[in-house]
């Protein structure tokens, strides 16, 4: 499992992934102080006389609403109820809940038990989900239930292209590519006639277009529509590829050849098409082509791609390599038994250990066994949801006010000296993690979220005046543990940083303007890191090696404090050795003071993941409560954090209680 972390040396900030034992005994001191959650109240082995009532065998169930993209839901049209579990023609417990901030709160609920949550909201499906309140006195349980929108093509957003589309053709774009993902292929393309006569010229309907008339392997009908698509963004890799399926399909090899190259240079991770490429050149007996590619197609689709064996097995015996490729074809007729090739690779097998059959044509090497016929041609890669994830950095374009006039060198002071003092002041922060993971489909579904809560620890260690160091403890029942989740998204207290006078070299800043965020006034700056400076920022790591990612990104910086109130970053290029695609930070910003000094911090309190690793799709959804902040030279003294005052202008949500 790979992770992601921040990373700064001399004069920057490091922070380690995997944590040493004295940092795990660490936290579970620092979790002995803060006091352990669902710990019983009250002296042990009290023994209640008949019809005493104690408080203490009853707890809390805490429900949170979110939408499709993690987002919470505080709509108080929201009508939550609690059963006991199993439901049954029983009626809801009679407690009403209190909502407070993202919450609804349950009290008096018996401890020991299990219950089922149950949510109805207008423009929702109705949901329910499942909670166990533990057997100790006064214990708490949290429960996140997740809505799905009854009109999901409501909630469609632009794809991130130069080519936008208009919001009728967006609609019937969608429709049809869930129609594609049902098999419904024939009501997938009425709706992208629809979206042609509202778009005609859109690279991305006539790609679609012609991705309906692949799927029904109507070549002809498709070649022209996805050579216009690739004749107006000839970027688009999809496009690329579909179009070298049809033209191989339709025996113009020479043309598939063209085109699939263009699109393995442009995504270097499309096996599909290396696959495709393989079997294109190897019908030109091109067999050190078709060898090289459809090697590569294995060593990135794995066990995707074994069936591309039968290719390389072709490839070798035209090269001449007849015990391999001989092997190649007994390994292809056992794990394909049931493939219309299986028994003639088995005969293929046998000729390539008979002796070679010299033949008058040098461009064949040796026999070919080409009556195996057209070699597998893999599946057509339908794309993703354009609306997965918000757009990039560079695509989105943010708000500003015209003709405000930009102080890009005074805004970067102002955020520089609040990052400094993040650093120089503070020792320690804890907080309570609520984190949820989900994982979307292809088909536009979503996989159950995966929800726990954390005791948190940010822990800011000063090995001298230039270097110090920042590490990150997570815990349960007293124990540390790692994120619940395919990745594990760390460093999310380090991201503005980026604003540290130590690393803003390292960075190429624009100010983009005077914009707003939540209704106050700040100044949006966009920075990117510079080709010529060391990448320190961020990191992707593995058990067996490390790859340093350069990092773009957007700022609203509070135009009359210099505070970040909320950050979105993405990566400037794509990690190919590990096939990670997209990782977009979505970060919100609060303040939390002292009280017994002058001095306030901005930390995290939102933070969306969006990630885009190994064809998988990833939503990480952070969300902290309860700070408590360590005062530098403090003797591991709490001072317990107060709510900043908020600007008149601020939103509602943000001034509620977390």
């Amino acid at each position: 499992m790979g992770s992601r972390s921040l990373k700064l040396f001399q004069l920057s900030l490091c922070i380690t992934i995997l944590l040493a034992a004295s940092k795990d005994a660490f936290a579970q001191g620092a979790a002995s102080d803060l006091g352990s959650a669902g710990a019983p109240v009250g002296p042990p082995g009290v023994v209640l006389g008949p019809g005493t009532f104690d408080a203490r065998l009853y707890g809390t169930v805490n429900v949170y609403l979110r939408d499709e993209d993690g987002k919470a839901i505080t709509s108080q049209r929201a009508i939550v109820r609690i059963f006991a579990s199993p439901i049954t023609t029983q009626p809801p417990l009679p407690n009403s809940p209190n909502m407070t901030g993202q919450m609804w709160i349950f009290s008096g609920v018996s401890i020991g038990r299990d219950y089922d949550v149950e949510v109805s909201l207008p423009g929702y499906y109705g949901a329910r989900e499942h909670v166990h309140l533990p057997d100790k006195f006064d214990s708490t349980a949290d429960v996140i239930v997740l809505m799905r929108p009854i009109d999901q093509e409501l909630v469609y957003h632009p794809p991130n292209s130069d080519f936008p589309l208009p919001p009728g053709a967006q609609k019937e774009i969608q429709r049809s590519l869930d129609d594609l993902q049902r098999g419904q292929v024939q009501s997938s393309i009425k709706h992208t006639q629809k979206a042609l006569q509202i778009a005609p010229d859109n690279p991305y309907v006539q790609y679609v277009m012609g991705l309906t008339y692949v799927l029904r392997n109507q070549f002809k009908e498709a070649k022209p529509l996805l050579e216009r698509s690739v004749s107006i963004d000839w970027k688009e890799p999809l496009a690329l590829s579909a179009l070298g399926t049809a033209r191989y399909r339709l025996g113009d090899d020479t043309g598939a050849v063209e085109v699939l190259n263009k699109a393995v240079q442009l995504d270097p991770t499309m096996w599909k098409a290396e696959w495709t490429l393989a079997v294109a050149y190897l019908s030109q007996r091109k067999y050190a082509d078709a060898r090289d590619h459809a090697e590569q197609a294995m060593k990135i689709g794995k066990d995707k791609a074994e069936q591309v064996e039968l290719v390389l097995g072709q490839a070798l015996a035209g090269l001449g390599e007849r015990e391999q490729a001989a092997k190649l074809f007994d390994k292809f007729a056992g794990e394909f038994p049931s493939d219309a090739n299986a028994a003639t690779a088995l005969k293929w097998a046998a000729l390539m250990r008979q002796p070679a059959v010299t033949v008058s044509v040098p461009t064949m090497g040796a026999v070919v066994p080409t009556a195996l016929g057209i070699p597998p041609v893999p599946p057509i890669e339908i794309p993703p949801r354009p609306d997965w994830a918000p757009p990039d950095v560079d695509v989105a374009k943010p708000f500003v006010i015209s003709g405000a006039t930009c102080p890009l060198e005074q805004v970067l002071q102002a955020a520089g000296q609040h990052a400094q003092q993040f650093v120089s002041t503070l020792e320690e922060f804890s907080a309570t993690e609520e984190f949820q993971a989900i994982e979307m489909k292809r088909d536009g579904s979503l996989d159950k979220p995966n929800a726990q809560a954390y005791n948190y620890f940010v822990l800011v260690q000063h090995v001298n005046p230039t270097v110090f160091q920042v590490d990150e403890v997570r815990e349960q029942r007293s124990q540390a543990v790692n994120l619940s989740a395919r990745l594990s998204d760390l460093g999310v207290p380090g991201l503005a940083l980026a604003f540290h006078p130590t690393l803003q070299d390292n960075l190429k800043w624009e100010c983009e303007g005077l914009g707003k965020w939540n209704d106050q006034p700040a100044w949006v700056v966009h920075f990117r890191q510079r080709p010529d400076r060391p990448s320190v920022l961020y990191l992707f790591a593995t058990p067996s090696h490390s790859y340093s990612m350069g990092l773009k990104g957007r700022a609203w910086v509070s135009e009359d404090g210099g505070q970040v109130l909320h950050l979105d970053t993405d990566l400037v290029k794509e990690i190919q050795p590990v096939d990670l695609r997209r990782e977009h930070f979505s970060i919100d910003y609060k303040p939390v003071a002292f009280q017994k000094h002058n001095v306030t911090l901005w930390v995290p309190e939102n933070v969306d993941t969006y990630i885009q690793y190994q064809g998988h799709f990833l939503h990480h959804y952070h969300h902290f409560t309860n700070f408590k902040l360590f005062w530098v030279g403090a003797t591991q003294k709490i001072s317990e954090p107060k709510e900043a005052v908020q600007p008149q202008n601020q939103t509602q949500q943000n001034q509620q209680p977390q």
